[in-house]
């Protein structure tokens, strides 16, 4: 029997063949009773969130190797040289802090796509309840209900 040809047209880009096993790998319905179609959503929010976060991280870091390349200004002279080196300090620690504030999303994007594969997407970490359709929209990469989400909140104000 020949082969039919595809079309290009019709072909699912690597991205897109990723998202269906995601999708596939979680059965027909989560633990948390989300429907393979919301899934399939969600899996492709988190993808194209997880995506964009690489890009974000790999401009950082093209950003942070260029100021890093930068020589430190002489300290022994004026007290603009003081200044600038206290202003290169500050912006090397905001990019860092900002970098790990990145990373640290990708990595609950990339957990939030492990539980779709797990088939535990949408169960609250805390209580073991659905989290919200409204609440999974909004933040894909939720993993604690709004109740949760709030004693969580709480109990950090009063630590502070």
């Amino acid at each position: 029997m020949p082969h039919k040809r595809v079309s290009k047209s019709s072909r699912q880009s690597r991205p897109e063949r990723a998202k269906a096993r995601e999708v596939r790998a979680a059965g027909s319905t989560s633990r948390a009773g989300i429907p393979p179609e919301r899934l399939e959503l969600y899996a492709r929010l988190l993808q194209e969130e997880r995506r964009r976060l690489r890009q974000e991280l790999s401009e950082m870091e093209r950003h942070q190797g260029t100021t890093e390349e930068k020589p430190v200004a002489d300290v022994s002279g004026a007290e603009e040289d003081l200044v600038d080196v206290a202003t290169e300090a500050f912006e090397r620690e905001k990019g860092l802090a900002l970098e790990s504030s990145v990373q640290g999303l990708l990595h609950m994007v990339e957990d939030a796509l492990r539980r779709i594969r797990d088939g535990t997407y949408g169960i609250c970490d805390s209580c073991g309840r659905p989290i919200d359709a409204n609440r999974l929209r909004a933040i894909p990469y939720a993993r604690l209900c709004i109740r949760c989400k709030e004693r969580e909140e709480r109990a950090r104000s009063v630590v502070r």
